[in-house]
């Protein structure tokens, strides 16, 4: 679970942002859950504000961990410095693991690695923390690990690459015995879903090899599929069951693909999923992103997540993540949107609004804005509206 991240000198943050989701114990118990961090953040502002970036950042994050090691040797770092800045690009992250909380913190600039470091502290789960210091478990400058805490001996052996994370490259090393703490580092990375890329957002496409692979996913999970057809059914679109067919192509292969049920009168009708609206192809190809989340109760990042979706079925789809029954792993779900709706549902806790000022990015929190204009309570959406707290175009 993520606590918090942050980052500085990164496309338009020349100053960095911080990111939380811890939530304190002035935060009333509806909005918490009684957990320590959000389970859904939101991101809102104007049109270039930065919304995306703050997304990026932690899509790189987790990227850079995971798969940088993959990269050729000559190729590139996809981290951008604020515009001509030749400092490195900074990040960090908080997150927690069973019983330790991690700090993994990185510098970089677009071809080399200029340092990444690794802590570790350990946590109760009485919502305190043990009085132990932080502990580092390793530090890296350019290609030299410089320090290390003995159960990580075996990385001795390993040569770095300039463009690749030690997390990344120790999981792709055979070693004799097995690590210790990085491979779990690896896999909570891994498990970060993202529709944002190093050149912004990547829309699931909703062609015919993308619904064709989506439904061989379902045919093969009875639990993902219906998790999904119980929300499209619940969805008012008429439908009233979703079927997966098999086909067989004319090379012979195996292909899959969702029919759709509809109840008129005492009959029923079959209409495939290019006679669905937009929304339904939506709901269809994106929910297993949500189903995966919740199973491993990992990270969901989602640019412009309303997209082909009505303002009354976010709130649905943010519950998934807020229920205890639904959401039993503790996973997470940040997302930036056009709805301004929306706020309600997130309240000043779990919103950030992103602006820009002489083209330099900043965000913040919506209840770290003083005074008591955002009460607990009052409406949010009217503020907004009205350009008080910020995140609006100015036009």
């Amino acid at each position: 679970m993520i606590y918090s991240y942050g980052f500085k000198n990164y496309f338009g943050f020349k100053e960095g942002a911080d990111v939380s989701f811890l939530l304190g114990s002035r935060v009333p118990q509806e909005i918490s859950g009684g957990r320590k961090a959000a389970t859904i953040l939101g991101v809102k502002g104007a049109n270039g504000a930065g919304k995306t970036n703050l997304l990026k950042a932690l899509t790189f994050i987790s990227t850079f961990c995971t798969r940088s090691f993959n990269t050729t040797d000559d190729g590139g770092i996809d981290a951008d410095p604020y515009f001509d800045s030749e400092e490195p690009s900074e990040f960090y992250i908080d997150f927690l693991i069973d019983n330790h909380i991690y700090t993994y913190e990185l510098g970089v600039t677009s071809t080399v690695v200029i340092y990444e470091r690794l802590y570790r502290k350990g946590y109760v789960s009485d919502d305190s923390e043990r009085k132990s210091r932080k502990v580092l478990v390793f530090e890296r400058n350019g290609n030299e690990v410089v320090k290390r805490i003995s159960e990580l001996a075996s990385i001795d052996v390993i040569s770095l690459k300039s463009n690749a994370s030690l997390i990344s490259s120790a999981f792709h090393y055979k070693f004799a015995e097995p690590l210790s703490i990085l491979p779990e580092i690896y896999y909570f990375f891994i498990t970060f879903t993202s529709n944002v890329g190093y050149t912004g957002l990547n829309d699931f496409a909703t062609n015919i090899e993308s619904i064709h692979n989506i439904s061989e996913f379902y045919h093969k999970n009875d639990k993902a599929f219906n998790f999904v057809k119980n929300i499209i059914i619940k969805s008012d679109l008429g439908i009233c069951d979703i079927d997966i067919i098999e086909g067989v192509n004319d090379t012979g292969k195996k292909y899959y693909f969702p029919m759709f049920y509809h109840t008129v009168g005492d009959k029923r009708y079959h209409l495939t999923i290019y006679d669905q609206s937009s929304g339904t192809k939506s709901l269809y190809v994106k929910l297993h992103l949500y189903w995966r989340a919740l199973a491993f109760g990992s990270v969901l990042i989602l640019d412009e997540f309303d997209l082909n979706c009505h303002p009354f079925m976010l709130p649905k789809l943010l519950e998934l993540f807020e229920s205890a029954d639904s959401n039993k792993h503790g996973a997470q779900f940040i997302f930036t949107s056009h709805i301004t709706e929306v706020l309600e549902k997130l309240s000043k806790y779990r919103t950030y609004l992103v602006n820009k000022e002489n083209n330099e990015c900043y965000c913040y929190r919506l209840d770290e804005i003083g005074g008591d204009i955002l009460r607990h309570g009052r409406a949010i959406s009217p503020l907004y509206n009205e350009g008080k707290i910020g995140g609006v175009p100015k036009l």
